[in-house]
């Protein structure tokens, strides 16, 4: 019989049913085999965020190359936002019946549906013979994104070991700046070609981590809690076993993740949650969890990174900085260190905990990022200070510093794990609206903005972000260290759905128990479908 992997404590402040996920295991992931090869199986799945990420880079750094300039007329202003905004209609489309497909064909062969579509705009793109089919393009490889990002935080999210799930489905989108990071320093690289291949080349380049998509999702294991909502009870628990307890059906993970998942799923279907959009606002937790994936989704996207992230040059030519040479290796170091920032918050977003990371984020992102960076390019138009120009670039990397470390990976850490399953793939739907809209709502403002008010523009960022750490601090609630099922005893209290497994075998809090070698229910239900 295998050794037992996982040691089941119960007992946490929000209640007897509940556990603290990050005392399951006594040793790190990569010294248990059958974590190191389900971590490794969801890199396929992380890897299509860094899609993403190198399509908001490359289009910064196609601004960067004279041929790219030349071959599309030097755009300016509502024009240069044509490019950049059409990617996100593609993407608000979509959400209009991607909740309903992804619960319909499930996690992976979204996936793989939205890899196909990126590969089909991607050349459309890097062929394009004038705005009307870049810009078409640009529309469809947003479409694909879609459906990538609405299935792959959810088979993250629901796949992984409990103790891994939040810096694991926070490292989803930091690898949103790996893409950007590899596109920045193609583009620095493809300036020495001398013809519309400097820019055709860097665009066939976005279609590599579809690819990797398409040939690899087949093997990556379903989420269990689709499975389970499907019926397939049998694959469910053999997953949970497999990739969660190393192979041992005794071992009490698998017997707790299965009955909650179980439980809750019965719950809600029997008081019929989920069927409906209504459902989003029914009860005061749902009404809460709308409220946090609505305000979070803006917010992450109307802080000021839509500058940084399409319209660096913009900025750069700003403060006078217009060499091609010198922007492209800006471009290239700002991604690096988004990408160095991005991988140190996913890695100790538990330690500190979700709401004390967001708050100390949004106020070094003010006061020491953008109010600075605000002040240092009115002196440097006002009075021509060029030393104020320079300290622009300084507190753009500040202020990216903070933005990287959490809000990038919140969107697929914080919210994703406040949605209860009924109502996920609709509010995922929802978030992904609001963030393309909010992106193409700003692509479209961002380049008239600074091109009629010019520094002005960004007094309105100050703003926003004091707002948003209000926002945070009065009405954000913390998650960590529970399972995904738990998390629902913070937002809907007693009416939560709890877990009476533990209930039945009397255990208390901060008592380890095994549990291990007993027939709980959860068991006994399943050697009967073996059976």
């Amino acid at each position: 019989m295998a050794t037992q992997q996982n040691k089941v404590i119960a007992g946490t402040s929000r209640g007897d049913t509940t556990i603290d996920v990050q005392k399951l295991l006594d040793r790190p992931w990569y010294k248990y085999k059958h974590l190191r090869n389900l971590y490794g199986w969801l890199c396929v799945v992380l890897i299509v965020q860094a899609t993403n990420g190198l399509d908001g880079s490359i289009m910064n750094g196609m601004q960067t190359l004279p041929y790219w300039q030349a071959y599309f007329g030097y755009p300016t202003g509502a024009q240069l936002g044509i490019f950049n905004g059409t990617q996100g209609l593609g993407g608000v489309v979509s959400q209009f019946f991607l909740w309903w497909l992804v619960e319909k064909i499930g996690r992976k062969l979204t996936i793989i549906s939205g890899a196909v579509i990126i590969i089909l705009g991607v050349f459309l793109q890097s062929f394009a013979n004038g705005l009307p089919m870049f810009a078409s393009a640009r529309a469809v490889i947003g479409l694909g994104l879609s459906f990538e990002y609405t299935a792959a935080p959810m088979l993250v999210t629901e796949l992984s070991h409990p103790t891994h799930r939040a810096q694991l489905s926070t490292l989803l989108n930091t690898l949103y700046y790996f893409g950007s990071f590899v596109a920045a320093w193609i583009t620095l690289g493809t300036l020495t070609i001398k013809s519309d291949w400097s820019w055709r080349s860097v665009s066939l380049v976005q279609m590599f981590p579809s690819l990797i998509s398409i040939t690899l999702t087949w093997w990556v294991p379903e989420s269990p809690r689709w499975l389970i909502s499907k019926g397939k009870d049998e694959r469910a628990f053999k997953i949970l076993v497999d990739h969660h307890c190393g192979g041992d059906e005794n071992d009490p993970l698998a017997a707790f993740e299965f009955h909650e998942i179980k439980q809750t799923l019965a719950f809600e279907k029997e008081t019929g949650r989920g069927t409906s959009w209504f459902d989003l606002f029914r009860t005061p937790g749902n009404r809460h969890r709308t409220w946090i994936v609505t305000t979070c989704s803006i917010a992450s996207q109307a802080s000021g990174q839509t500058l940084v992230g399409y319209y660096l040059v913009v900025v750069l030519r700003g403060i006078g900085i217009t060499n091609s040479r010198t922007q492209s290796i800006i471009n290239g170091f700002l991604t690096l260190w988004n990408m160095i920032w991005a991988f140190w918050g996913a890695s100790v977003i538990d330690k500190f905990g979700r709401r004390p990371m967001m708050l100390t984020s949004l106020t070094g992102m003010l006061l020491l990022g953008f109010l600075p960076w605000t002040i240092c390019n009115a002196v440097y138009v006002i009075d021509g200070v060029r030393g104020a120009g320079i300290a622009v670039i300084a507190f753009i990397f500040i202020f990216n510093a903070f933005y990287a470390t959490t809000w990038n990976g919140i969107l697929t850490g914080y919210t994703v794990e406040v949605m209860s399953y009924d109502i996920r793939p609709k509010l995922i739907c929802t978030q992904n609206l609001l963030v393309q809209a909010t992106i193409t709502g700003f692509n479209y403002l961002n380049p008239v903005a600074l091109a009629r008010i010019g520094w002005k523009y960004y007094i309105v960022f100050d703003c926003i972000i004091a707002l948003e750490i209000v926002m945070v601090y009065f009405t954000y609630p913390e998650t960590s260290k529970v399972t995904l099922e738990e998390v629902s005893v913070v937002f809907d209290g007693k009416d939560a759905v709890r877990n009476d497994l533990l209930d039945k075998q009397v255990l208390h809090a901060g008592e380890e128990h095994a549990l291990a070698g007993e027939k709980t229910d959860a068991a006994i239900e399943q050697k009967e479908l073996v059976g």
